[in-house]
C-alpha cells in the first residue's frame, strides 16, 4: 500500500476534523463575524510561510492579496469597527511573509511571487490605514478638522515616495512598482478628492506637500554623479 496515500487519507481526514470543529465553535458561541477576517488572514499568512505547494509557492501571497482587498471593500460597505482587528492583522501578515519569504532571484517563479508579496502589502496597507482613519478621524476626534483630510494624502504619498527611492536604491523594480501604487493612490485622492473638498489654505498646502514630496523623491531618486554635475 502507497505511503501517500496513508498520507493523504490521513491529513483529508484530521483537516476536515478541524473544520468542523471550528464551525461548531465558531457557531456555539456565536462568533461575530467580521472576526472571519483575522483568522483568513492568520490562514493566508501561515499558507505564505509555508511555502505551498514547494515548487510554486503562490497559494498565501494570493490570498493575502485577496484578503487585503476584501478587508478593504467589506470595511467600505459596513463601517464596522470589528473588522479593524482582521485588517491589522493583515496588515502584520504581509508585513511579517514579505520578511521572511521574499527572495532576490531572478527566476520567473520568484518574480511572480515578488509581485504578489508586495502588492498584497501594499493593497494592505492602503486599505487597513484608510479603514482606520475613517474610524478614529473621520468619525473620533478630528469629526470636524477639515485638516484631517491631509492625513491620508500625503502620508500614502511619502510611502510611495520611500519605496520607490528605496526601491531604485536597492535595485528591486518590484518595490519601486509597489511605492508607484502608493503614489496613484495618492495623487487620485488629490486630484479627484481633496481638490472638491479642501478650499484655502488646506487646499494649497495639500498640492504644496504633494509637490514637495514628489520633487524630494526625484532628488533622492537622481544619481550622486548627476546630481554633483
Amino acid at each position: 500500500m502507497s505511503t501517500k496515500w496513508d498520507v493523504r487519507v490521513l491529513a483529508a481526514a484530521g483537516a476536515g476534523m478541524m473544520g468542523l470543529a471550528g464551525v461548531f465553535l465558531w457557531r456555539d458561541l456565536q462568533v461575530p463575524h467580521e472576526l472571519l477576517l483575522a483568522v483568513a488572514a492568520v490562514l493566508a499568512s501561515a499558507l505564505a510561510l509555508a511555502e505551498v505547494p514547494r515548487h510554486r509557492p503562490l497559494v498565501g501571497p494570493i490570498a493575502l492579496l485577496l484578503t487585503g482587498l476584501s478587508g478593504g471593500l467589506w470595511y467600505a460597505a459596513t463601517k464596522s469597527g470589528l473588522l479593524l482587528t482582521g485588517l491589522g492583522l493583515t496588515v502584520l501578515a504581509s508585513a511579517v511573509t514579505v520578511a521572511r519569504t521574499w527572495r532576490h532571484t531572478g527566476t520567473r517563479e520568484d518574480k511572480v511571487q515578488a509581485c504578489l508579496l508586495w502588492y498584497g502589502l501594499a493593497a494592505a496597507v492602503l486599505a487597513s490605514s484608510w479603514a482606520f482613519y475613517f474610524h478614529f478621524f473621520t468619525l473620533g476626534f478630528a469629526a470636524d478638522d477639515l485638516g484631517r483630510r491631509l492625513v491620508l494624502t500625503l502620508g500614502w504619498l511619502a510611502a510611495g515616495v520611500g519605496l520607490v527611492v528605496y526601491g531604485r536604491l536597492r535595485g528591486e523594480s518590484v518595490i519601486r512598482d509597489a511605492g508607484f501604487a502608493f503614489i496613484a493612490v495618492a495623487l487620485g485622492k488629490a486630484l479627484a478628492y481633496d481638490t472638491t473638498h479642501l478650499s484655502g489654505t488646506l487646499r494649497v498646502a495639500c498640492f504644496a506637500g504633494a509637490g514637495a514630496l514628489m520633487l524630494g523623491g526625484a532628488w533622492l531618486s537622481t544619481p550622486r554623479t548627476a546630481r554633483s554635475a
